[in-house]
């Protein structure tokens, strides 16, 4: 069997929606409640072609399915197999939850989660993200660093999910064609293609240096780290995180986590760029594939805007095709509906002409919004405990956004900032980021962020006014409230020489306008005196827009239902 074509599920075995990505996870915890798991210094992660070719993963998926119904790139949960969630869940070491090409621990629905004395290494989204949780304690736990080694960019993921569907077509319909750049391309040769491209990268990584040859393929990584957000503990309301930062906290407390406490951990070493993907906008439609992956047009045009075949590009195109032509029917597992490619991408496609499109640019190659790196992140949580925390080292590897003329911003991808639409927070760092959240309200105390040390917090390289870079040791944002914060040692630049002019981007402390900071109203954002802020203290004013009004956070219902972008059908 073909490396591109391994770790196929046996459907007959595995439920057809739960694994329609995939393994997703070396241990999903769905059977019962009540369950611990000791990891008795051992290690337990992918392996390094498990990891390439499963680009979607968690080592500890507390639920049955990777997302909630109707969420995500397509329907993971089916009508005969209801969405399950884990409750009253140990996980204890010591020992080591080690690579992963997304999470350590993932889950949706939760209930009394505590993860403690557990190393983390190797990861490269988040070491866990959980999204609308009660009651998570995460405690006394060590990231040595996030994953180093990452050979590929999204594309390839694009190329991963999209093979399937190009083996069901060949075998549905023997000899397909379609017309791409003025040539008739077989469906065997198009699904033969991207094989190839698949197995050559797999050779590199695998059987090879560990990485790809640049100068062989166009999926490379040039900075070996995730090239999207990236986080080391995230908490979420209801489903995926993939928009922007929440500004206000939803009254429905059966959408929003609650009682979480993240402390004594130790947090170092972590590193991520974003990877800006211009994504076309036809028709007032962003132009993703099947699987939700954004059509690269910046990988397939020429310079005068005509199609440049690749592999990925050119299977992506036809199975668009074959969905038009009412030739790929949809399952379970191989689910059509979230194709957005249009007959006028087709037809440009096919023809070889020029084509000027818009292009709306803030996004990842899923079209998630891009935040930049976020050590700690807690949204639309009511109370919660972060505390006594230590982050150093931490880099943001973006490098200046590029300007090409055939591919300028016409406009951006909402969500990024209430406070700018236009904002680009590619080259942001936040330490720990709390937006949308309270104090407990059932016993009217205040959440907590105390006795936290952040230290050594940069980007490697000095960004232009567009992109708008600030490096952020604590961010308060939205309209939250009932927050304390006492007793932390914030100093950004410890150990590193800022470059010229940089000083203003180092911020320690930044709140909003909207939360009203006051240390006489515990609703409020009470600020102790025994903080230690080496850099300045920021309070932004006189920025929010029409935004609140035209594309509002999500806080009440779901950032990411069946199908592509999130906001991909709307202007936004």
């Amino acid at each position: 069997q073909s490396p591109a074509e391994a770790y196929e599920p046996d459907y007959t075995v595995y439920d057809k929606n739960n694994y329609g990505l995939g393994f997703f996870a070396a241990i999903a915890i769905i059977a019962a409640p009540n369950v611990e798991i000791y990891l008795n210094c051992h290690t337990i992660q992918q392996s390094k072609g498990h990891a390439l070719l499963q680009r979607f993963f968690a080592v500890f998926e507390l639920a049955n399915s990777p997302f909630i119904p109707s969420v995500g790139p397509a329907q993971f949960v089916g009508d005969d197999t209801p969405f399950r969630s884990a409750t009253n869940i140990l996980i204890r070491g010591p020992g080591t939850i080690g690579r992963s090409s997304h999470h350590g621990i993932h889950g949706n629905e939760n209930i009394n989660i505590t993860i403690e004395d557990v190393t983390f290494e190797d990861f490269e989204v988040a070491a866990t993200s959980l999204n609308n949780v009660d009651n998570l304690v995460v405690s006394n736990c060590e990231i040595t660093q996030n994953r180093h080694d990452v050979p590929i960019v999204g594309l390839f993921s694009a190329a991963r999910n999209i093979l399937p569907y190009g083996k069901k077509l060949k075998e549905l319909q023997p000899g397909y064609n379609t017309i791409l750049a003025g040539e008739t391309v077989s469906v065997e040769d198009a699904y033969d293609n991207l094989v190839t491209m698949v197995k050559n990268v797999f050779h590199d990584v695998v059987h090879g240096t560990g990485f790809i040859d640049p100068q062989k393929q166009f999926v490379y990584n040039e900075f070996r780290v995730v090239d999207g957000p990236c986080y080391a503990f995230l908490v979420h309301g209801q489903g995926p995180a993939v928009g922007g930062q929440g500004f206000d906290l939803s009254n429905d407390d059966n959408v929003t986590s609650s009682h979480v406490v993240l402390e004594h951990n130790r947090i170092r070493n972590i590193q991520c760029w974003t990877n800006e993907i211009p994504a076309l906008v036809v028709d007032g439609v962003v132009m993703n594939d099947v699987r939700g992956s954004v059509f690269q047009t910046k990988q397939a045009t020429t310079q005068d805007g005509r199609y440049q075949r690749n592999p990925v590009a050119d299977l992506q195109l036809m199975i668009a095709q074959a969905i038009h032509d009412d030739v790929l029917p949809s399952s379970p597992e191989l689910q059509t509906e979230g194709n957005t490619i249009n007959t006028t991408m087709l037809d440009w496609a096919a023809s070889h002409t020029t084509f000027s499109p818009k292009y709306r640019c803030n996004g990842d190659s899923m079209h998630h919004v891009s935040k930049g790196m976020i050590v700690i992140r807690v949204e639309d949580t009511i109370g919660f405990d972060i505390r006594h925390n230590s982050i150093d080292n931490v880099e943001n590897l973006t490098p200046p956004q590029q300007r090409d003329g055939n591919f300028s911003c016409t406009d951006y991808h909402a969500g990024a900032s209430v406070e700018n639409g236009s904002e680009r927070q590619a080259g942001h760092v936040r330490a720990i980021s709390v937006s949308a959240s309270s104090g407990y309200l059932e016993a009217e105390q205040p959440s907590r962020i105390v006795g936290n040390q952040i230290t050594s917090i940069t980007t490697t390289s000095s960004l232009d006014e567009e992109d708008v870079r600030s490096i952020i040791g604590i961010d308060i944002q939205g309209r939250s409230e009932g927050i304390e914060v006492e007793g932390n040692d914030v100093d950004l630049l410890e150990g590193i020489i800022p470059q010229e002019d940089d000083n203003n981007d180092y911020i320690a402390l930044r709140c909003r306008e909207s939360t009203k900071i006051d240390n006489g109203d515990p609703r409020s954002i009470v600020l102790g005196d025994d903080n230690y802020f080496a850099q300045q203290v920021q309070i932004l004013r006189h920025r929010l827009r029409r935004f609140l009004e035209s594309h509002q956070h999500v806080a009440a219902g779901i950032e990411w239902n069946n199908g592509g972008c999130p906001f991909a059908r709307g202007t936004g």
